[in-house]
């Protein structure tokens, strides 16, 4: 019995400080980000923006990447952004913005809760600093 135990004791070190496999996965996301997608469900191609910091919905107003103008499918910020999907009408992102997103985002863009098809009409995005996400 005594031998079980010295082996137990002499192998606890070497799994205690073994790093996880999935660590080198991992990697660090800046506050700002929204992960968009062309397809509902968070699928089809899908990429990390920054969308902007702040309070200033105008200041951080950036257009689509190519691929996803008229083309989001669903989207999710970080949690802290909030962001808001803008039409051709509104390329300064100014006014309420055709959907307002906040962590855990929208699967379905192209079918919202208020029949608005967001996802085929943005152009545009702007997120800012969220206190209360």
């Amino acid at each position: 019995m005594q031998w079980l135990y010295i082996i137990a004791v002499a192998l606890v070190p070497s799994f205690a400080f073994a790093a996880p496999a999935f660590e080198e996965d991992l990697h660090v996301r800046d506050a700002g980000n929204i992960h968009i997608c062309t397809d509902i469900n968070f699928q089809g191609t899908c990429l990390d923006i920054f969308g902007g910091l702040g309070s200033n919905w105008t200041a951080n107003c950036q257009e689509l990447p190519d691929a996803f103008i008229h083309s989001i499918g669903s989207a999710v910020p970080d949690h802290g952004a909030l962001c808001r999907l803008y039409d051709s009408a509104h390329s300064g992102c100014t006014g309420s913005g055709l959907s307002i997103l906040e962590y855990p985002g929208d699967s379905d863009l192209f079918t919202s809760a208020a029949g608005i098809d967001a996802g085929h009409s943005a152009e545009y995005i702007s997120c800012v600093t969220c206190t209360d996400c």
